[in-house]
């Protein structure tokens, strides 16, 4: 009886706090308005880092006074300050053009029979290997159609393995790896692993606008960090430690960068692994470029941090988009992480898919045929954006991207994509959607040589 009175009164105990605490919680909405109403009226900043990141220490140090998790602190006041921007009236601005976006409308046009040059699409326009579309096709008739274990098929990870011996002179554990529904969900999974709600992570742009997405959908925030054309798309390693702030958990790297296609040192790239590692954060190394790298190309394995995730995808050294599969690489404790994320969300990549993919791990003949056709590219088109006075650029080290650069301060290059496609019937994707970007945009080398020659011109011919 005792047992049961104490615990109507703990009951009666956590109502009162969590009372008190949505009482709190309205007088701090209420502040964060009058602040807002101040900020307004002196044309102050809406937003201060440093404000901010005060705000994380002082929650960190109470965390640690009073022996709460530090996780549940920092999420708590990621939702607090999130509320806090909402009564205050920032907003995020006007949603950019994503080459997800562009590949959907010129989707449109060309299934309204008109001709399009597609500059905007980030996949190759080559064949998958044929010992890929046999092996996939031998699968099927055999079956290999049913549920398989979510990390992959025993073939496909001992392949990988093989692979990544032969390619990096480093042999991964099969708990070190996991197979993936594309790239792309390989970075999913690293971010919904590494980052709470309340966390944040460094971006460096302009880049793949999925790593921000995938950011946001954690709810944690993405710390960016903006390169330009004059400082050759390079973030110095002295920059990213000045952009770790207190909720700093994970920073990603990818090089060859989408959409500049830039490739940086060797030395540079570990000094910065080595800023992470430090700082205790998880290093994020989506290297799907790599086979299409033009000067010796950094990679994770050369020198594995604490905390660590290599992702990379079959879709463009095999151009295999279609096919959906990619791999991670990571310490045992992240990799069953991930999978859990995997059996949630996919159960598990078809096991016909990943018969394919054991096939392309072999057709190395095929991969540097496409990398040669891609360089071959990059001169051609590199030629004719020679010839356009109103453009500037930084011939690509690697990637399949070209990234230029207007002239004109005031060009507009969403507005611009949106007139080339009617008047010219080229797509390309504005720069808005790699960061803030409005004087760039983006055109994939995923044509013949031929037709991104025309297409240039084309562009040329508009910005007359």
């Amino acid at each position: 009886m005792k047992s049961q009175e104490e615990l109507e009164d703990l009951r009666e105990q956590v109502a009162e706090t969590t009372s008190q605490i949505v009482k709190l919680v309205a007088k701090r909405d209420g502040l964060a308005r009058r602040i807002g109403e101040i900020k307004t009226k002196g044309a102050l900043p809406m937003e201060s880092d440093s404000v901010e990141d005060a705000l994380y220490r002082r929650v960190l140090q109470e965390c640690h006074d009073l022996g709460l998790d530090e996780r549940l602190g920092t999420k708590l006041l990621g939702m607090l300050i999130s509320e806090s921007k909402k009564a205050q009236g920032i907003k995020s601005g006007l949603v950019p053009i994503t080459p997800m976006m562009m590949m959907a409308k010129a989707k449109e046009i060309e299934s309204q029979g008109k001709a399009l040059i597609r500059l905007d699409v980030g996949e190759p326009d080559f064949h998958p290997p044929k010992a890929v579309i046999d092996a996939v096709s031998k699968a099927l008739y055999s079956f290999k159609t049913y549920y398989t274990v979510g990390r992959g098929i025993p073939e496909l990870l001992s392949a990988l393995q093989g692979y990544l011996q032969r390619k990096y002179s480093y042999r991964p554990a099969e708990n070190q790896l996991m197979v993936t529904p594309g790239g792309r969900f390989a970075v999913y999974a690293a971010l919904a692993t590494a980052l709470s709600e309340g966390d944040s992570a460094i971006v460096i742009e302009p880049n793949w606008p999925a790593y921000r997405e995938g950011i946001d959908y954690v709810g944690a925030k993405a710390i960016t960090l903006r390169t330009s054309l004059e400082d050759g798309w390079e973030a110095s390693p002295e920059e990213i430690k000045e952009s770790i702030r207190p909720n700093t958990k994970a920073i990603i790297l990818s090089y060859p960068c989408n959409p500049t296609g830039k490739i940086i040192s060797k030395a540079s790239f570990k000094e910065i692994v080595g800023i992470a590692d430090d700082a205790g954060l998880t290093v994020i190394s989506d290297e799907i470029y790599n086979d299409y790298a033009y000067k010796p190309c950094p990679t994770i394995l050369d020198d594995l941090p604490k905390k660590y995730v290599l992702t990379s995808s079959f879709s463009k050294a095999w151009s295999m988009t279609g096919f959906r599969v990619g791999y991670a690489l990571a310490p045992p404790e992240t990799v069953s992480k991930m999978l859990k994320v995997l059996g949630l969300m996919i159960t598990c990549v078809p096991e016909f898919i990943q018969l394919g993919a054991v096939k392309a791990l072999d057709c190395d003949k095929e991969v540097a045929r496409n990398s040669k056709a891609i360089k071959a590219r990059i001169e051609a088109v590199s030629k004719e954006l020679d010839k356009i006075d109103g453009l500037e650029y930084d011939k690509p080290d690697g990637s399949i991207y070209v990234f230029p650069q207007a002239v004109d301060k005031r060009f507009d290059s969403s507005a611009f994509a949106m007139e080339l496609i009617e008047k010219k019937g080229v797509t390309i994707s504005p720069g808005t959607g790699f960061g803030d970007y409005p004087r760039c945009f983006r055109m994939s080398l995923g044509q013949p040589e031929a037709k991104l020659v025309a297409g240039v011109r084309k562009i040329g011919e508009l910005l007359r």
